[in-house]
């Protein structure tokens, strides 16, 4: 998005007009048409709300989550002291300097709705407000159905229905608080509708399990070894492979998880 700014900042109609068909044309494989820059922040609305959605269902958070370390076809790079929380905590941050919470854990489809209204602003320069207001404002509604759509996924269950998927997902938020459960550990035990014994004596937990209940598998389980889902990459674990190879030139804690990692995504297909 910096790019963007830059471009803006210079006042260069031109080069923001040939930029804005570029990525049309060659990132998206889109016609240009007509409004070309609402076009394409639309566009890039539809695939950050997704990116948004894919950080939380992961509990991946993301240090710096400024204009420039997202692009636009929606990834994004540079993360700076990334982490991976622990507990679904909206408060966690991964930066040791963002004393405010800044781009903190519940806050980052904030910072990305943000950073995409400075993209509008750039793209002012060749296109009126209105369109762009009306890309800008489809982001919530495409972000919460992200989320649901990715808990899912995670989850391995068949949707059910929007109000009753929304449901889950907030009673799962819910329970992982309520009964401070850690993230990856509650998406393994309720892997495909699984319903293990209550973590704790947690009325927001009963009423996750009782709504998790109603729900069947989207995948057939028994191919699954769920050993091979057991893998996370919490900051502990990231710091002793690293210090095994600071310290000693031993790769081989790097290699081992490397083969874990490969081993979940076999699995989860």
């Amino acid at each position: 998005f910096g790019t963007f700014q830059r471009i803006a900042a210079e006042n260069n109609v031109e080069l923001m007009e040939q930029l804005v068909d570029y990525c049309l044309t060659i990132l998206y494989n889109e016609v240009v048409g007509d409004a070309p820059a609402a076009k394409l922040l639309n566009l890039a609305v539809e695939h950050i709300a997704d990116l948004a959605a894919s950080y939380m269902v992961a509990g991946f958070v993301h240090g710096v989550l400024n204009t420039d370390n997202i692009n636009i076809t929606g990834e994004s790079f540079d993360y700076g002291p990334w982490r991976f929380t622990e507990y679904w905590d909206s408060r966690f941050t991964a930066a040791y300097f963002d004393q405010n919470g800044l781009y903190a854990f519940g806050r980052q489809a904030e910072s990305m709705h943000w950073n995409l209204g400075q993209l509008a602003v750039s793209l002012r320069l060749i296109c009126e407000a209105s369109p762009l207001i009306e890309a800008l404002e489809r982001f919530p509604a495409l972000y919460q159905a992200a989320i649901v759509r990715r808990f899912l996924w995670r989850r391995a269950v068949a949707p059910r229905g929007e109000e009753s998927d929304r449901a889950l997902v907030q009673a799962a938020e819910q329970a992982m608080v309520q009964a401070h459960i850690p993230v990856d550990a509650f998406f393994i035990s309720h892997f495909a509708g699984d319903r293990p014994g209550t973590y704790a004596d947690d009325e927001h937990y009963d009423l996750f399990a009782d709504q998790l209940a109603k729900y069947t598998p989207a995948v057939a389980t028994k191919a699954i070894n769920r050993a091979d889902l057991q893998c996370s990459m919490l900051i502990g674990e990231v710091e002793q492979i690293w210090d095994a190879i600071a310290t000693h030139d031993d790769w081989e804690p790097l290699s081992t998880k490397i083969a874990q990692i490969r081993k979940m995504g076999a699995a989860l297909g």
